[in-house]
């Protein structure tokens, strides 16, 4: 009898306390803090370029009060005002209690929210408050700033490549592109018409006035310097540097193997970049069979299709050739980051 009266007392302890716990986390969990109160330094601003390293706007804010000594975690977050804060932009102060923006930091930051320039736009701040995942975060009330954003957009630059795979013609040649316009001019360019002479020259237009060609050195420019050529018929990735009149040519080759090929899988056949449309194409005789996309004649860079939508994933299956014949196919790795696709006409 006092055996069981002793293990009826012990179990009515234990569950009285598991409920203390459960109670006292509870209380953890909805014990609510005291937000810190936010300030802006202005509440309209008007951003231009001429003043990108001035002071734009300065945030400061008390300290957040959890009832308990502990550091917190401080977070801001911006949105479009009259959002309510739904989808904010959020980035970690720490433990700071100051942000001082530059008019161009603030101004890179709008533009990165999409927040169109030269147009006024009110946006919301706010501070959020953290310092535990078990205690709720508490928030400053927000401030609304009228920002006025200036662009950034600078009209590219383009230089050209005349040379024999394209009958030497400035007015016809495929260009390089300055996205930025600082001298230094980026693109593809495939040397797949002729076997024997894959010489070529820089121009500053769509004529011969202004050309550059090769200098004392290798890899170098020089005015009306003789031609530049690449070492195999293929395409490659050519840099020119304005700035310091140098020149790479890296190989940057796209091609499709498989037993469909003419190469099989143990061979590429070469796909051409069209320069204008931004894409690799390819008219060729495909057997019925499988096809793949490869870079540079490796494996190391493959894709295929895995889901029967032609967008291409990086190792992705074998791409199904039903029947023989003759195929234009379009590969577009424009955004390849995000989404490479292809098409695959019947002639």
């Amino acid at each position: 009898m006092k055996s069981w009266l002793n293990r009826s007392l012990l179990f009515l302890f234990a569950s009285l306390l598991l409920t203390g716990c459960e109670k006292d986390e509870d209380k953890a969990v909805v014990r609510e803090g005291t937000a810190p109160v936010l300030t802006a330094s202005a509440t309209s601003l008007l951003l231009t370029e001429e003043e990108a390293a001035s002071e734009a706007l300065t945030l400061s804010w008390n300290d957040a009060d959890f009832g308990y000594k502990a550091a917190a975690e401080y977070w801001l977050e911006i949105d479009t005002a009259g959002d309510n804060f739904v989808k904010p932009y959020s980035v970690s102060l720490g433990n700071t209690r100051e942000k001082v923006y530059t008019v161009e930091e603030l101004n890179t930051l709008l533009t990165k929210l999409k927040y169109t320039p030269e147009e006024a736009h009110d946006v919301a701040i706010r501070i959020k408050a953290t310092v535990s995942d078990l205690i709720n975060p508490v928030y400053s009330g927000a401030e609304t700033v009228s920002v006025t954003t200036y662009s950034t957009y600078v009209e590219p630059t383009f230089v050209y490549v005349p040379g024999d795979y394209q009958g030497w013609s400035p007015e016809t040649a495929p260009s390089l592109i300055s996205v930025e316009d600082n001298g230094i001019y980026q693109g593809i360019i495939s040397f797949n018409n002729k076997d024997n002479n894959l010489k070529f020259k820089i121009t500053a237009g769509r004529s011969w006035e202004t050309n550059y060609g090769g200098g004392s050195a290798a890899g170098t420019l020089a005015v009306n310097g003789p031609d530049l050529s690449v070492p195999a018929k293929d395409s490659y990735r050519i840099t020119v540097d304005l700035n310091t009149m140098t020149w790479t040519a890296a190989k940057y080759s796209w091609g499709l193997i498989g037993d469909a090929t003419p190469g099989g899988w143990d061979k590429d056949t070469d796909m051409v970049y069209d320069n204008e449309a931004g894409v690799w194409k390819l008219t060729t005789n495909l057997t019925a069979g499988k096809i793949k996309f490869r870079l540079n004649d490796d494996w190391g860079t493959n894709y295929g299709e895995n889901n029967g939508d032609n967008v291409l994933e990086a190792g992705g299956a074998d791409i199904s050739v039903a029947a023989a014949g003759t195929y234009e196919i379009v590969l577009d790795l424009e955004n390849e980051d995000e989404t490479a696709t292809y098409t695959i006409t019947k002639k």
